[in-house]
């Protein structure tokens, strides 16, 4: 064990990051290559197939069934499942056939675009709060982190009961519908996609708070590991606490902002209702259309995490890297 130590100590500071990453990374790794992988084949052989639960049956009663059926593509047998491989003929009916699919997932798409930015800066704001010193500062961490803690159904049973508050910020019949503020707003020259888009943030509030407990813990963690030296230092030099804010603690969180960000896409599309689509469209036995809008959906949100880990990548600050 000593000699190990030992030999971590001749290794360079980065290249021990790399390796406890990667030894950080190992579970998952042998996880995702002895459970996931296996899936994953299984699904893309779904996806490019019409498939027929048999069970153990002969020859004769296979071929009998693919006369009977009019199967005229190429087919195997595996476990008592027929596989009539049809090519892409699932995917180009899961997005331009399908009744629900498409549009289902481009909602989802836009209402993720339109959360993302909201949750991280209504996080960051209340985790600076929060990071403060003042009575009850305990209480409040452990409200805003409550929903996570209990099931989310039984937060959106009791968040749905809030007849009232919900009407005061929400609907045509709110702040933005009794006292006409869009209308307003718009007439006195703001564009109209600015107010829709502020209107549909009221609307979301709800959602917002029930799903930032975790995204609020993860800032606070960043904030509580910055330096407090660093803001001395720009307390001597005469810093406002605004100045503090903007030059300080947004670059030493930034590399937060990724975690978070990716955090709050999967989270939410987990939460979409793509998901109960693709569940119910197997439930109706269509496995081969169900494993296409799996996939469709699977390469959406890699695009989606693509785009914003390597925008926000570019906009980082790494304080070891600028020692």
């Amino acid at each position: 064990m000593k000699s190990i130590f030992l030999k971590l100590n001749q290794i360079s500071y980065k290249k021990q990051k790399v390796l406890f990453g990667i030894l950080f990374l190992l579970p998952w790794i042998i996880g995702f290559l002895g459970i996931f992988l296996y899936s994953m084949i299984d699904s893309v052989i779904y996806m490019l197939s019409n498939v027929y639960f048999l069970g153990p049956s002969s020859a004769d009663r296979i071929q009998s069934f693919i006369q009977t059926r009019n199967i005229t593509g190429p087919t195997f047998f595996k476990m008592g499942i027929l596989f009539e491989h049809v090519g892409l003929n699932n995917l180009l009916f899961a997005w331009n056939i399908h009744s629900e699919y498409r549009r289902v997932l481009i909602n989802s798409m836009v209402e993720s675009l339109i959360n993302l930015p909201v949750i991280l800066i209504f996080s960051l704001l209340i985790a600076t709060m929060l990071n403060t010193k003042f009575k009850g500062n305990v209480l409040a961490r452990a409200i805003f982190f409550l929903p996570v803690i209990l099931a989310s159904e039984a937060i959106d049973i009791a968040l749905s009961q809030a007849v009232d508050l919900q009407a005061l910020m929400q609907g045509n019949s709110g702040i933005f519908g009794d006292l006409q503020i869009n209308v307003f707003l718009i007439e006195s020259g703001f564009p109209r996609e600015l107010v829709e888009f502020l209107v549909s943030i009221v609307n979301t509030i709800f959602t917002i708070i029930s799903i930032a407990g975790v995204q609020i813990l993860i800032f606070l963690a960043g904030l509580q590991s910055i330096p407090s030296h660093l803001y001395e230092a720009a307390k001597v030099e005469g810093a406002t606490p605004y100045e503090s804010f903007w030059k300080i603690t947004i670059p030493m969180v930034s590399p937060h902002i990724i975690t978070v960000g990716v955090f709050t896409i999967v989270d939410s599309f987990l939460r979409s209702p793509v998901t109960r689509l693709i569940i119910q469209t197997k439930d109706n036995q269509q496995y081969g259309v169900s494993s296409a809008m799996a996939w469709i959906y699977f390469v959406a949100v890699t695009l989606f995490l693509g785009i914003f880990v390597y925008i926000a990548n570019k906009g980082a600050f790494y304080y070891d890297d600028e020692r």
